[in-house]
Formats: structure tokens, C-alpha cells, sequence
């Protein structure tokens, strides 16, 4: 990775270093960052997270925000409640097929709300 700082980098730099090896110049957005420093550190913690051994549950890697086209369903954990706020109590039922509808029903309303350009026009 060659990180820029603000302007970004020389472009006669990526020139010269396009002829001699693949050079790529990559967004992760639109929004503006100092450096490339936190962008880097981004795309390496994201391709590391697929080497095996890197997370410690393999089966973590499955239900990853995104995977499906969506986000995420919201988490909880314990206590089931917390500062006056619960755990939504399909969470505490043990229906299997029932948390899977809600966590669903969750995703498409998070992606909705935070990133509708991920969803079907």
C-alpha cells in the first residue's frame, strides 16, 4: 500500500510505478480522510479476517454483514435487559425458525434505513 496524505500522492509516482508492477488505486467511499493510513489498515484487517486461523469461530465468517446483500441483524447480549431497554423477546423464545424471520426482517429494515443503494429497485 502507498498512502497518500491529504492531496494524495504524486500521480508521475503511480506513473512510474504503473510501468514496473500492478498499481491500484482504490476508494472505499465517498468522504474525504487525511491520510490512507486508515483506509489501508481497513482493506488488510477485511482480507486478513479470510485467513484461516485470523478469526476465532470459522462459522463467524458466515453470517457477516453483507454476505447476503444486506446488513447486519442487530446484536444483543446479556442481561436481557439493560438501562431499561430489553432484548426483543422473539430473541429469548428458542424458535429457531421465528429468530431467523426477525433477524431477516431486521436486515432488510437496517439496509433500508442506513444503505437502500444495496437494495433491489
Amino acid at each position: 500500500f502507498a498512502c497518500g496524505r491529504y492531496e494524495g500522492i504524486d500521480q508521475r509516482v503511480v506513473d512510474h510505478f504503473s510501468t514496473r508492477m500492478r498499481v491500484r488505486v482504490v476508494s472505499l467511499g465517498d468522504y474525504v480522510l487525511n491520510g490512507g493510513e486508515v483506509a489501508a489498515l481497513a482493506i488488510i484487517e477485511a482480507v486478513a479476517r479470510l485467513v484461516p486461523g485470523v478469526v476465532g469461530n470459522p462459522e463467524s465468517l458466515v453470517e457477516e454483514s453483507h454476505e447476503d446483500g444486506l446488513l447486519e441483524y442487530p446484536s444483543y447480549t446479556k442481561p436481557h435487559e439493560w438501562r431499561g431497554l430489553e432484548v426483543p423477546p422473539v430473541l429469548l423464545t428458542g424458535n429457531h425458525a421465528a429468530i431467523a424471520a426477525w433477524r431477516r426482517d431486521q436486515q432488510v429494515a437496517r439496509t433500508r434505513q442506513v444503505r437502500p443503494d444495496l437494495l433491489p429497485d
